[in-house]
């Protein structure tokens, strides 16, 4: 089978709902949120990462009770392509939660997936015991477990309360962008963007 899959779609960012809707109906437990955090874990964390390994791992991990279809591996591939274009960008990642739309207590649930996600990807990078982590970064990893557990109140729908998600979200973005311009094997390696540019046609 011939991919048709352009460029340009690979780089089109997919929203939480696009990826749930995909998903659900596979049985899969783990959610696009903790799976987005898992991508950007294994990135920051040094993971020399091509879209066809990412493509095994996420099966792995998403356990899928029935076969994903073409439209699962394109949307995985998508998801691959465009967090690393994201991180690459330098503060232009975007979190997989969902939107302003759903109440507070599944936002905040969702980001806890994704931080969740991002140590279990971040700490599966085998570097050989070679991987230095100084204090700050170890505290801000233990700032992701911390988040890990928050628990939002279901009644507490005030504008404090939305102010703090909102602040609580943009500090993960930053942390996982000091993690990947710190440890990325990008970064570490010296490693060219180009050779890492869509390999869907090996998929077939």
């Amino acid at each position: 089978m011939t991919d048709t899959t352009s460029p340009e779609q690979l780089l089109t960012p997919l929203n939480f709902d696009d990826l749930a809707n995909l998903l659900a109906p596979l049985g899969t437990l783990n959610s696009p949120s903790e799976l987005h955090g898992l991508l950007c874990g294994k990135l920051a964390g040094g993971a020399t990462l091509s879209e066809i390994n990412w493509l095994l791992e996420a099966v792995e991990f998403l356990d899928f009770i029935a076969a994903p279809d073409e439209q699962v591996r394109i949307a995985l591939s998508r998801l691959y392509h465009t967090t690393c274009d994201q991180l690459r960008g330098q503060f232009n990642l975007k979190l997989m939660l969902p939107d302003d739309d759903n109440t507070l207590n599944d936002r905040v649930r969702a980001l806890s997936e994704w931080c969740h996600g991002f140590l279990t990807g971040f700490g599966s990078v085998d570097h050989q015991g070679k991987r230095v982590i100084n204090e700050e970064f170890e505290e801000m990893l233990q700032d992701l477990a911390n988040i890990v557990q928050i628990q939002a109140d279901e009644e507490d729908d005030e504008p404090s309360a939305e102010a703090d998600y909102m602040e609580v979200t943009e500090y993960v973005r930053v942390v996982v962008n000091s993690l990947y311009f710190e440890f990325s094997a990008e970064h570490a390696e010296g490693v060219n963007p180009a050779s890492m540019a869509p390999a869907s046609n090996q998929l077939h």
